[in-house]
């Protein structure tokens, strides 16, 4: 009589395979993991490195930028003092870009409210900004405007040449049955201080 082996295919794997498949794929996922993770440090130094030597470059162009005005300056027969540079470079750094910062205030204006007129004190220092704007039911009298005011405020750049804004005054009337308020508003400029040298 002939003796047959028989193999059952349907057979499922053991206990310990099935561990060591899981700690394999575990391995996987770890190495996976560490790579995805070195990989996004890279790219971060990388942009991070770009930014500075960006930053950098734009430095460098700026001071070669300046040694070619001291020598163009040089060229013309005019020598520079050190106090000259300097007082070159504070007349730069205080220099009010007014086209950029009525610019600011109309991108910072709501469209429910118009700038009627714009005075700038020189002796003061002061600017002075007049406007109108709709009151709505719900709306306190010059809510409003001092929402508009510390939204001035909040601006950066506005800020660093007028850092401080306050309200001036203001009228409230009303035009064909609309509340309308006119106001204005004062914002001072930054002004440098400049140091006195001691006489020795």
């Amino acid at each position: 009589m002939k003796k047959f082996i028989l193999i059952n295919l349907n057979q499922t794997d053991t206990k310990e395979a099935r561990t060591v498949r899981w700690k394999e794929r575990g391995r996987w996922m770890i190495f996976t993991v560490i790579v995805l993770s070195l990989i996004f440090a890279n790219t971060s130094l990388f942009l991070i490195g770009s930014g500075y030597n960006r930053l950098i470059a734009q430095k460098e162009n700026e001071i070669a930028d300046i040694r070619q005005r001291i020598r163009d300056l040089q060229a013309q027969g005019k020598n520079l003092s050190k106090r000259d540079i300097l007082s070159f470079a504070e007349l730069e750094s205080n220099r009010t870009l007014w086209a950029r910062n009525f610019e600011l205030l109309g991108k910072m204006t709501p469209d429910d409210m118009a700038l009627t007129g714009l005075k700038f004190n020189k002796r003061s220092k002061k600017l002075y900004i007049e406007g109108i704007s709709v009151v709505y039911k719900d709306e306190e009298e010059y809510e409003i405007v001092y929402d508009f005011i510390n939204l001035i405020k909040r601006n950066r750049e506005f800020s660093k040449k007028f850092p401080k804004v306050k309200f001036r005054q203001g009228s409230l009337k009303k035009v064909r049955g609309q509340d309308i308020v006119h106001f204005e508003i004062e914002a001072a400029l930054k002004t440098v201080v400049k140091k006195r040298k001691k006489k020795s």
